[in-house]
């Protein structure tokens, strides 16, 4: 939850200081040690920031995590034969 706080928190800092409002943010997890009932806190509490005017891009790869999130790039790894990797649009 701190580290939650403290990225929400640097975020609205970050908003104040420019002169045109961003309107979404990327927070790398870090979540993947957490338990299930603290995990479902922070979803439901990313669940809430999003509005019309803010949208929280999260970095993960904690199922549970996953499965809530409504829509998703996934970046799909470039192949051995020389494939470039790929970012596919999911949603629920």
């Amino acid at each position: 939850m701190t580290s939650l706080s403290l990225a929400l928190a640097l975020s609205a800092q970050i908003q104040l200081r420019g002169q045109y409002p961003l309107q979404f943010f990327f927070l790398d997890e870090g979540f993947g040690t957490l338990d299930p009932e603290l995990l479902d806190t922070v979803i439901t509490s990313l669940e809430k920031l999003h509005d019309d005017r803010l949208a929280v891009g999260v970095i993960s790869h904690v199922p549970e995590l996953r499965a809530r999130l409504p829509r998703k790039l996934v970046v799909i790894p470039a192949g051995e034969a020389g494939n470039g990797s790929r970012v596919v649009l999911e949603t629920l």
